[in-house]
């Protein structure tokens, strides 16, 4: 299903790039909130926005090699008078794009020590996104089940 409208006037869009050693990176503008910030117009589809944004600020057409995840929109609310309130989005850019992202643009896991209180949660989930949690099929484990794999069977 695609995202039509975004319910904050701010966007973020946490664009992944692969850097030389396959890490993947995200440019980031503004260190709060961090990622590609842009003013919401609620009239043009939000994908429209966010692949122009991506656009401009790598300097090439990447609209075909960006893949926005279409599951994956967090509202983050204000919850002081100076906390911004936005919507983060999340896409990865494709390596067939021909783009690497340099050095200096921060991992994940850096991003998520920048922050700290609710600001991190949409950011852990994103990164869990990321890390396919998406397309996991996890079923619960019963402890004992997985001991008896581990049982010393007594043959010393």
């Amino acid at each position: 299903m695609m995202q039509l409208t975004c319910s904050t006037t701010k966007a973020v869009l946490l664009c992944a790039v692969e850097d030389g050693s396959a890490v993947l990176r995200c440019p980031v503008t503004h260190s709060c909130p961090p990622g590609l910030v842009v003013d919401v117009q609620p009239i043009i589809p939000i994908n429209v926005q966010l692949i122009e944004l991506a656009e401009t600020f790598l300097g090439a057409s990447v609209a075909r090699y960006l893949d926005i995840e279409q599951a994956f929109a967090d509202p983050v609310v204000a919850m002081k008078t100076d906390d911004p309130e936005f919507t983060l989005y999340l896409a990865r850019l494709s390596r067939d794009s021909g783009i690497v992202a340099p050095a200096g643009w921060p991992t994940m896991p850096q991003i998520l020590r920048s922050l700290s209180g609710r600001m991190r949660v949409p950011y852990l989930r994103a990164w869990q996104i990321l890390a396919g949690g998406l397309q996991l099929n996890t079923k619960a484990v019963d402890a004992a089940e997985v001991a008896k794999y581990f049982e010393d069977d007594g043959g010393g």
